[in-house]
């Protein structure tokens, strides 16, 4: 199963008439229609196509997309997913990377509610890189928004296809809005399905991103306002790739000295 499904992508969008992803199935069927046809004629066509599901399709339902070239925001979205390679359902190099990104935003990162756009806030080098060398790979690159206030970190944003990239990784399993116990339940179900060097990508990231560091010991601690299911994931993953110990409470996860070695952080 894939990451990112196009019906579901679509559905992160709204409109005015019918189901998002029946608005791009009706495009698509009006784009296969030869390009001088109005659009009374396109709407005839596909009433009277015994191939489609569709019936008492009007002329206005596809007048903006065969009479002045416009396309349905979903239908956009969903192409851009395609193209880039966003929908794969195997391990590629961009699922792999939009992996690392989910799991980065539960650690480091936030989508906007109003607007899907994606930024991550990573305090270390490693995990920035990581970040930037994921946005590349998904095809949309990079770029840094400086903060002016010292209570606010330095964001990184993908360089174009923000809101729809945004939109792909909410449907891969990444938090938008506001992040808590009653919003971040759990990770996402395709990370006990991925290969284990994925999954060992995301132990690492969420450890060196998220944990606290003891300055007279190798143990870390993960704490931050999310419910108990999440540690419990979190501890599992930890606990899976390294083959040590990870503990996991009502408020956080504890990583052994021995797993954080086993994860090369120490």
């Amino acid at each position: 199963m894939p990451l990112v499904d196009s019906e579901a992508l679509a559905r992160t969008y709204k409109h005015r008439s019918k189901d998002p992803w029946d608005a791009v199935r009706l495009y698509r069927e009006a784009a296969e229609k030869p390009a001088d046809w109005g659009s009374q004629r396109v709407a005839s066509a596909i009433n009277g196509d015994q191939g489609n599901e569709f019936e008492g399709i009007s002329r206005g339902e596809v007048r903006a997309w065969v009479d002045h070239g416009s396309k349905p925001d979903a239908a956009r979205a969903v192409d851009v997913a395609r193209e880039l390679g966003w929908d794969a359902d195997v391990w590629t190099v961009p699922v792999r990377a939009l992996a690392k990104l989910v799991i980065g935003g539960y650690a480091f990162g936030a989508i906007n509610g109003r607007n899907y756009v994606p930024s991550w806030s990573p305090d270390d080098s490693e995990s920035e890189g990581d970040i930037e060398t994921a946005l590349t790979r998904v095809g949309v690159g990079s770029q840094h928004v400086e903060r002016e206030s010292d209570r606010q970190g330095d964001e990184i944003r993908p360089g174009r296809h923000g809101t729809r990239l945004g939109r792909a990784l909410v449907v891969a399993g990444a938090p938008v809005g506001d992040k808590n116990a009653g919003s971040v339940r759990g990770l996402p179900d395709w990370v006990d399905a991925a290969p284990m060097v994925v999954r060992m990508d995301l132990a690492v990231l969420l450890v060196r991103g998220r944990a606290i560091e003891y300055p007279a010991k190798a143990t870390r601690r993960i704490q931050s306002d999310r419910g108990s299911r999440y540690f419990a994931d979190v501890a599992a993953l930890i606990e899976d790739v390294s083959g040590k110990v990870a503990t996991a409470s009502g408020s956080g996860v504890t990583v052994s000295a021995d797993a954080v070695r086993e994860l090369g952080l120490a």
